[in-house]
């Protein structure tokens, strides 16, 4: 078989991690019956990867995604035609290749399965008929796949109610525990007894980050101590501004730091310092904040979420993510009851150890990459 494994949309971030993840186990993943060809998004990590190990079997397509969807478009063709392409495995996306070429995708676009969920409320004008116009086209692009790959199960239920697509397989995300550790410090003053709460994000407004000077006061009221890290960018961006207002307006300055981003280098030695990890997204398809907060034994406090039982089971402290006063007592529940929190961990520990190996979940995408290519 002749593949195109398409990692075009993976420039930055978790996703373009999974497609390094992928290139590294290929080295000891049995590929005999498979001819690989990979289509690169210029200047990111996976295009570093390929120049510095010297692939030769790799295409650069340009990082702007209307740029590389007329190369797909108008170049696409001949691409596949002077491969001889037999299927492409789209990370996320689809891409506009000929149709007669068989194409698995990637989804992890939860808001699309939850219609019912305004997830662009805080868009208006241009910038909401963008978001529009995206979901659109990635709807169009799961209804043109011959095979969809989900990591939440779910997502994948959803898909078959909302869409009647049921050409989908779930596949659990591979854990890699290989952890880089680099020595960091948290730049606070707090005592190191104080209990710390990491939101490992960005600004986010998804992520609920907003609260978390109202959860602060809450706590204070309530005479308990506690510090919230923030690995939010120090960019006076206009939500940076509105965040460090609301700081001052609920006077708890001194109860939460935003110390911008952390390296992945960096990650170990930041959650041993921490004790809480917080995830209060209102949709995820999946986050490596969920396994990281496992393997490095920290209490996950999470939204009571249908995406986000799917994902941790009994691993995980459930709370309404619009509640400051739900979160509040479920935090102090877990932070003065011994006992419940070292169940929470138990638990977590053992859903951890039904996650595949990067290595497992390569075979099991290319066993699906066969099976598209053998019943279509």
């Amino acid at each position: 078989m002749n593949i195109i494994i398409n990692f075009a949309t993976l420039k930055s971030g978790g996703g373009q991690n999974v497609g390094l993840n992928f290139l590294e186990s290929m080295k000891s993943v049995n590929t005999d019956d498979f001819q690989f060809y990979f289509v690169v998004a210029r200047n990111s990590g996976i295009h570093k990867y390929v120049l510095d190990h010297d692939y030769e079997n790799y295409t650069v397509v340009p990082n702007n995604p209307l740029l590389r969807m007329f190369y797909e478009l108008f170049l696409g063709r001949k691409l596949v035609n002077k491969l001889n392409i037999d299927i492409i495995y789209s990370y996320f996306g689809l891409g506009l290749y000929p149709k007669r070429i068989l194409q698995v995708t990637g989804s992890a676009d939860s808001n699309l399965y939850f219609p019912e969920i305004n997830f662009w409320v805080e868009y208006k004008g241009l910038k909401l008929f963008k978001r529009k116009i995206v979901d659109f086209y990635r709807i169009w692009g799961l209804k043109r796949a011959n095979g969809i790959i989900f990591e939440n199960e779910s997502l994948e239920k959803r898909c078959h109610q909302i869409f009647k697509l049921n050409n989908t397989i779930f596949i659990r995300p591979s854990i890699n525990l290989d952890f880089a550790s680099v020595d960091y410090n948290i730049p606070i003053q707090s005592k190191n007894d104080v209990p710390k709460g990491l939101f490992l994000c960005g600004w986010q407004r998804n992520k609920n980050i907003m609260l978390i000077p109202e959860i602060a006061a809450k706590l204070k009221e309530s005479n308990k101590s506690f510090h919230f890290i923030i690995t939010a960018p120090l960019d006076n961006s206009p939500d940076h501004l509105e965040f460090i207002r609301l700081t001052k307006k609920f006077n708890v300055g001194d109860m939460v730091t935003v110390i911008g981003q952390v390296k992945k280098e960096e990650l170990a030695s930041l959650y041993q310092q921490i004790d809480y990890v917080f995830l209060l997204s209102k949709l995820e398809s999946f986050s490596n904040n969920i396994i990281e907060s496992w393997y490095f034994e920290k209490p996950l406090i999470v939204s009571d979420e249908l995406w986000a039982r799917s994902i941790c089971k009994e691993g995980a402290i459930y709370v309404n993510r619009n509640s400051v006063s739900d979160i509040t007592e479920n935090l102090i529940r877990i932070m003065e009851q011994k006992d419940y929190r070292l169940k929470i961990l138990e638990n977590s520990k053992n859903i951890l150890k039904s996650y595949p190996s990067i290595e497992q979940k390569t075979k099991e995408e290319l066993t699906y990459l066969r099976y598209v290519f053998e019943n279509n």
